[in-house]
């Protein structure tokens, strides 16, 4: 079925070589900031404490509580640690979850939850494993510091998790929440790079939950099982260490009649905390080197004799773009049913909308309510038809480097054929690939077309796997390492070019799962000076 394409001139020849060597070439780290040697850890968090409530009488209140967290240098240079309004220090994102009735959810507000900025670092004995560094500045290499709860629940030190770019750690304390203050002292101060932001303010003397972790009681009342999270955030950090940066700790909530006491009876535990939905599918994926990480979470429960119930969890860990939108592979024949969908706030005005375009199924985010990072939204529906193995995308919220979607391995309502479309192209404009009908076996006028530049040389690709590689900043290889040429074609004067794909009467092929990609020679393209590549298109064969 996949071929490699011969009789071409000498010169298309020599491209083409050349474009394969450039698709084969292994991701780029396109971070800017990054101090080599530079990594920070967290080892624990504990001692959930109870800081006060507002609103509505129990049950139907919030409360405002906080956590100390441990975190250690395990790498071979100092962490900067200087109190705002210096940029340079760590800041810490915490997060509340619960597993209830067959969902992983957050159940803490990303809005009224705000981000801990340190300001000092004790140095004491490691948790890293080697012994403590006695000289130098900030968190010394081997060395640990620990912020207690009292201190964590601080507001003098809580800002909002917008402000920040969890990706490369930079915050930029000219116009912060710090330098703006509470109220907002207005023009010039807020402005002036000093801070007006006070613990003392009447605003936090008036609630006591203000920029807390903030929880809801009737959360805290439901049935399951709830976790307490924390992520690190360190300027310069390279993002391939990002992930010892997160970890979560079980709680158990109790209201005495007078206020809310937490027990933390299990042990810390490293990682994204979906790793305990029970009986869950996880796996992670991250835009290249240019941003950060979303893990997908899915349970699919067979709950009918012909429907299965599929739940998703995305947490988006670090990826400053956020996410606007969730495309699921799925059979335009496939009924769809159900749909659910939850993120923390609970606002009916800013839910995310589903749609069927094509061989997905498409949730969709209002401008005000991307996924942002330190968050988990929820997506569900009701699908005639099994799971198998596939992959979701996750297009990104905001203009930035990388590839616009990032691309995540899960289970799937992809029914007996699909066709679904991975990342994006890049070029000025980037060509696009689009199949032409559906896999079917037996189909003679399947293939595909690339629409793009007039007259230009088209190579086309192929592997039997997935890939998702930075081969230059904002292009992407979707085809695996293993990749082969399908075929060489020059486009038309209209830009489309048509490579055809018959798939023959052999139902040995049922269930074969392609992925495919284009290259087009363009002046001045973005891979090697001239080369354009297309989104990737991913097939699974069926019988009719």
């Amino acid at each position: 079925m996949l071929r490699r394409f011969a009789g071409m001139s000498h010169t298309m020849r020599n491209h083409i070589l050349v474009t394969a060597a450039a698709l084969s070439c292994a991701p780029l780290s396109a971070q800017a900031n990054v101090i080599p040697g530079l990594d920070g850890s967290l080892t624990n968090n504990a001692s959930p404490t109870y800081f006060g409530r507002r609103g509505a009488a129990h049950p139907n209140g919030e409360i405002g509580m906080s956590y100390s967290y441990t975190m250690c240098n395990p790498g071979i240079v100092p962490i900067q640690w200087t109190a705002p309004m210096n940029p340079n220090h760590p800041m810490f994102a915490m997060m509340v979850v619960r597993e209830s009735n067959g969902r992983f959810e957050q159940i803490t507000n990303d809005a009224t939850t705000y981000v801990k900025h340190a300001f000092g670092a004790a140095n004491t004995a490691s948790t890293c494993g080697g012994t403590c560094q006695t000289t130098g500045t900030g968190l010394r290499v081997n060395c640990t510091d620990t912020y207690g709860a009292t201190t964590n629940a601080n507001r003098n030190y809580l800002a909002p998790a917008s402000e920040i770019d969890p990706w490369t750690g930079v915050w930029a304390p000219v116009g912060s929440y710090f330098d703006r203050g509470e109220p907002d002292v207005g023009p010039p101060a807020n402005q002036d790079g000093v801070r007006s932001l006070s613990g003392t303010a009447p605003a936090f003397a008036a609630d006591l939950v203000k920029n807390r972790v903030t929880l809801r009681e009737q959360d805290l009342l439901a049935a399951g099982r709830k976790w307490m999270c924390c992520h690190i955030v360190v300027a310069g950090e390279d993002g391939n260490l990002h992930l010892n940066n997160t970890g979560h700790r079980e709680i158990v909530p109790t209201w005495n009649g007078t206020t809310w006491t937490f027990a933390n009876p299990a042990v810390f535990q490293p990682g994204t905390v979906l790793s305990k939905w029970a009986d869950a599918t996880l796996n992670h994926a991250r835009n290249g080197g240019d941003d950060g990480h979303f893990y997908v979470a899915a349970k699919v429960a067979q709950v009918g004799p012909t429907t299965w119930r599929y739940e998703y969890a995305v947490h988006n860990l670090d990826n400053n773009r956020g996410a606007a939108t969730l495309r699921i592979p799925c059979n335009p024949a496939t009924s769809v049913t159900n749909v659910s969908f939850r993120d923390p706030n609970d606002d009916p005005l800013d839910q995310w909308i589903v749609s069927r375009v094509g061989a997905e199924l498409v949730f969709t985010a209002p401008a005000t309510n991307p996924l942002n990072w330190n968050n988990i939204y929820n997506f569900g529906f009701d699908a005639d038809v099994a799971p198998v193995t596939g992959a979701v995308a996750l297009d990104q919220a905001r203009i930035g480097p990388g590839a616009l979607a990032v691309v995540v391995a899960s289970p799937v309502p992809r029914g007996l054929v699909s066709v679904s479309t991975i990342g994006a192209g890049c070029g000025a404009p980037a060509p696009v690939l689009y199949a032409n009908g559906l896999p079917l076996i037996p189909n003679a006028a399947f293939g595909f077309t690339v629409q793009g530049a007039g007259g230009a040389p088209v190579v086309v690709f192929a592997s039997l796997g997935a890939d998702n590689a930075a081969v230059a900043p904002g292009c992407f290889r979707y085809v695996d390492a293993g990749f082969v040429m399908h075929g060489a074609y020059v486009a038309n004067a209209g830009g489309q070019t048509v490579a055809p794909f018959a798939i023959p009467n052999a139902l040995a092929l049922d269930g074969t799962a392609v992925t495919w990609q284009a290259a087009q020679i363009v002046a001045a393209g973005p891979l090697l000076g001239f080369l354009a590549l297309t989104n990737g298109v991913g097939i699974v064969v069926a019988a009719r």
